[in-house]
């Protein structure tokens, strides 16, 4: 069915724009970075880039893809009008920006791009209670919360 809603129409061609744009970053990731296709483990390896890489490539990824999941959320709202999820995945969206920024520019551990659940490592079970953590334990908070609204209002 074809929506007349404009503001609908917008979100959903942003998310589309965003997140193949996103893809391509990826791509360009996949074989330029790591001179082809790793199979099973260059989606992996490509978040640990994108959350923790100082790089141009890294950070407009990152921007894509906070950027996609937002126009996401919105799209989603558009479908329902759920102010609680609207806001659930908005906090979903930040947590990405939060641990991208802890992973960037306040994790003082080596960096380990080779290993493919590096940022899952580090998102469960890094305990850290500098400065910078704060970042960190902000991203789980957030990241709990929007999982916590999305199981009850699933």
């Amino acid at each position: 069915m074809i929506s007349n809603d404009m503001i609908l129409n917008t979100s959903a061609f942003f998310m589309l724009f965003f997140l193949l744009a996103w893809g391509t970053c990826f791509f360009v990731f996949v074989y330029k970075r790591l001179g082809g296709p790793r199979v099973g483990k260059d989606s992996l390896l490509y978040f640990n880039f994108m959350f923790f890489k100082r790089d141009v490539l890294a950070n407009i990824s990152l921007a894509f893809l906070v950027l996609g999941y937002t126009s996401a959320a919105f799209l989603e709202y558009q479908r329902e009008f759920d102010d609680l999820m609207l806001l659930a995945n908005l906090v979903g969206g930040m947590s990405f920006l939060l641990f991208a920024i802890y992973g960037k520019y306040f994790y003082q551990g080596v960096i380990e791009y080779e290993k493919s659940f590096f940022f899952i490592k580090v998102a469960l079970a890094k305990l850290d209670l500098t400065f910078g953590s704060v970042f960190l334990w902000l991203s789980r908070f957030a990241y709990i919360t929007w999982l916590i609204v999305f199981i009850y209002k699933g």
